[in-house]
């Protein structure tokens, strides 16, 4: 049972059959990390992505069910090698609570393994995608790299643009929402149009759930969000609650923001805690939610406009779900 889906109907099956291809995609008896890589590309989140794909592909008439949920294994171990690499930038001794992969086997073989599921992923898309969405993939990896660097060039500066947090967000989480979405219907030949709403929708999707994880990271708890909350700003990020309360009071936030920057260990946590309570009060969490509101609304726009049916209901309600969220 996949705890996230358990109430969805016939879209649990279907990623449970994805969860199996990643198993047997992951599972090489000649690869020396073979069971903590399984481990660690053993699904245990929402499965959002491949889920976004399964539903995109319903759009269509033409789905091939064994290649569409092929590629959404791929497009899942895709994450998953970002989730490894991203563990070994921030240095995170823990993923969804558990020992991250970096933790157990250190940068080098961690840096390795990501590769590697790199490598599984773009055998299992040759085998189930057309040429232009295989391409699409690979754009991703580079649009997301991309991202990640313009975010750790900003690590402890804070920059308080809304653009630059806008483009980093839209290359690490809404671009791959938008392709699951879009290539799923193209898989299915669900026509061009559809096509294109589908990856508009799947962007403002992308984007509201990356600033609602944000804003978990300020209000949520740690046994909820299974990392420590205000963790980003102890890791140097600017999220939009913090852009948001620097904007009300820069002059105000500044000094404490330098604290995190110049201190470590616990010291750093207490000042992360006191920027993240100041961030609150400041309004920066409601003006964020504000923003992740917004697009879900122009998201939910796109899914009226597609053809009524199942599919578009479960995508509407899937929105609205990833909007209000503990976790």
């Amino acid at each position: 049972m996949i705890p996230y889906w358990k109430d969805e109907g016939a879209l649990e099956p279907r990623l449970e059959r994805v969860v199996a291809l990643i198993a047997e995609t992951t599972d090489s008896e000649g690869f020396p990390l073979r069971e903590l890589v399984v481990e660690a590309a053993s699904p245990n989140g929402k499965l959002l992505r491949p889920a976004l794909l399964l539903i995109g592909s319903d759009f269509g008439k033409k789905a091939d069910s064994g290649r569409i949920e092929r590629l959404a294994a791929a497009v899942e171990i895709l994450h998953v090698a970002t989730l490894i690499h991203d563990d070994i930038i921030d240095e995170s001794p823990l993923r969804r609570g558990k020992p991250s992969l970096y933790a157990s086997v250190g940068t080098t073989q961690a840096v390795l393994a990501g590769d590697w599921l790199f490598s599984r992923c773009f055998y299992l898309a040759a085998q189930s995608a057309s040429p232009e969405n295989t391409r699409g993939l690979a754009r991703l990896i580079s649009a997301i790299c991309q991202a990640e660097i313009d975010q750790d060039l900003g690590k402890y500066e804070y920059p308080s643009s809304v653009r630059r947090y806008l483009r980093t967000i839209a290359g690490k989480t809404a671009a791959l929402f938008s392709l699951a979405l879009y290539a799923g219907a193209s898989e299915a030949k669900a026509g061009r149009a559809v096509e294109q709403t589908l990856r508009r929708a799947g962007y403002g999707i992308g984007m509201a759930f990356q600033m609602m994880d944000d804003i978990l990271d300020f209000e949520s708890e740690e046994d909820v969000m299974r990392k420590p909350v205000g963790k980003d700003i102890a890791e140097g990020l600017c999220t939009l609650p913090l852009v948001h309360a620097l904007a009300v009071d820069e002059k105000g936030m500044r000094p404490i923001l330098s604290h995190v920057a110049a201190s470590s260990g616990e010291e750093r946590a207490a000042f992360a805690a006191q920027a993240v309570s100041s961030a609150v009060s400041l309004g920066g969490v409601e003006a964020a939610k504000k923003d992740a509101e917004d697009y879900t609304e122009r998201a939910l726009g796109e899914i009226r406009r597609l053809p009524s049916g199942g599919a578009r209901d479960e995508l509407a309600t899937l929105a609205q779900r990833l909007l209000h969220r503990a976790y």
